[in-house]
């Protein structure tokens, strides 16, 4: 799935194939898990967010492209979604070593 994030948001179908499974089978096994898959997606992109933006040298926009944001404030909006604060709140709270929430 994160090979496909900068160009598209994975479907469903596409990985299913990639499992050896049908689309219907992969949504009824997550369904079972007590899940779906735009929320395993969306968690992805979140622990991602999170450990891109603890490297420097990687700029936000870069960020916001590599987890196939269309912009960066769709990006600032999952993000804040995600975790209460902003990717420039949480980058500077891991270089100063403080915290913020990222529930």
């Amino acid at each position: 799935m994160m090979d496909e994030l900068p160009e598209r948001e994975p479907a469903v179908a596409a990985i299913a194939v990639k499992l050896h499974m049908s689309a219907r089978s992969l949504q009824r096994r997550l369904r079972s898990e007590g899940t779906s898959f735009a929320e395993v997606f969306s968690e992805l992109r979140r622990e991602l967010a999170l450990r891109y933006l603890q490297d420097p040298r990687i700029s936000i926009s870069e960020v916001a492209f590599l987890l196939g944001f269309l912009d960066v404030t769709a990006f600032h909006r999952a993000f804040k979604r995600w975790t209460g604060g902003t990717p420039a709140e949480h980058r500077r709270s891991v270089t100063t070593g403080s915290s913020v929430r990222a529930s």
